[in-house]
């Protein structure tokens, strides 16, 4: 996958101070150890080559960052291999252009002619090369990690529809399934219960037009949810939503706690003839989903609900962990 104009970033727009120190850094070490290499041992020579070694490197990373490849967006037709050949092409020219404009700026600031002797000509050429195949190396690296993130991204996102398909009709059934319960044995219960459930698809349905949201609105949907399941189970069910006030504006993927709420009333908590607990704790930076319930069964899958989490924790750098458990369950989400 290949940046296209409007994907692609620029290191040094968006991290001067970080790329200025980088330039540096990079340049003045290539430029000392390729003078040392040709036999430069005092201060002031020293001094000289780390001054060309940063020159090269500042006009050459700026040059690359600037004058990227037009090749990398895929033209229509083309295959990869030529596309990369012609990447390369382009990549060896602006490397000869780069490297007389850095030998002409040197020429202006310091009055060396490195293109005079032979000596100079190839202190020219390595420091060159080591400069741009730096830059080269890392652009490659970061290009590769940021299309492999946005792959598992896409990945997650379409996990995430999916999810979406299943969540509104499951929670949907469960609902319908209590108020049916309740209708014959407390109208009032039922009356209740149709407004939990209304004020719970509304907020899922807020959810799924939101990239993000607050950990305060999660917990308000986890409330609607456990408060409509209360009135089915009665005292059966006891809950805690523990919110820390520190936490409350973090912002998550919207819907991210809700399947594994639902998974702990499913799996640990419906089984079980007593009274079950269930605490969801978000503190100190991570959150706690935990039930006393029938417990997981050593080395047990997960299912669709877990796994579709695990993949949008991981895809924006988050986890999720199953912790030991003396009774029921026990999972804690790391959001980074």
């Amino acid at each position: 996958m290949a940046y296209s104009a409007s994907q692609r970033h620029s290191y040094i727009r968006e991290h001067p101070l970080r790329w200025a120190l980088q330039a540096v850094s990079v340049g003045a070490l290539a430029g000392m150890g390729v003078g040392f290499f040709l036999g430069a041992h005092s201060p002031l020579d020293f001094a000289m080559n780390a001054l060309v070694g940063t020159i090269f490197s500042s006009v050459m990373w700026a040059g690359f960052d600037i004058l990227h490849s037009p090749f990398e967006s895929y033209k229509s037709g083309w295959s990869p291999e030529r596309v990369g050949l012609m990447s390369i092409l382009w990549m060896l020219l602006l490397y000869g252009v780069l490297l007389l404009v850095a030998v002409g700026l040197i020429r202006l600031l310091t009055g060396l002619n490195l293109l005079g002797n032979r000596s100079a000509l190839v202190f020219t050429v390595l420091v060159g090369l080591a400069v741009s195949g730096f830059i080269a190396t890392k652009e490659t690296i970061s290009a590769h990690v940021a299309t492999e993130r946005r792959l598992v991204q896409a990945e997650a996102r379409a996990s995430f529809l999916s999810l979406q398909a299943q969540i509104q009709p499951h929670t949907l059934f469960n609902a319908l399934n209590t108020i049916a319960a309740l209708i014959p044995e407390d109208p009032r219960r039922a009356e209740e219960a149709t407004e939990r459930l209304s004020a719970l698809l509304r907020r899922i349905l807020g959810a799924l037009e939101q990239p993000v949201w607050s950990l305060q609105e999660e917990f308000a949907l986890l409330e609607h949810l456990l408060r409509l399941e209360a009135l089915r189970f009665g005292e059966r069910l006891n809950y805690q939503l523990i919110l820390e006030p520190a936490m409350a504006e973090q912002q998550i993927q919207p819907l991210l706690l809700l399947p594994l709420v639902e998974n702990s009333l499913k799996h640990g908590f419906r089984p079980k003839v007593e009274a079950c607990h269930l605490t969801v704790r978000a503190e100190g930076g991570y959150i706690r989903i935990e039930d006393d319930g029938v417990g997981r069964a050593e080395g047990a899958p997960d299912g669709v609900g877990l796994r579709t989490v695990r993949e949008r924790l991981e895809a924006s750098g988050g986890s999720l962990h199953w912790l030991p458990a003396e009774e029921g369950c026990a999972l804690e989400v790391r959001l980074s």
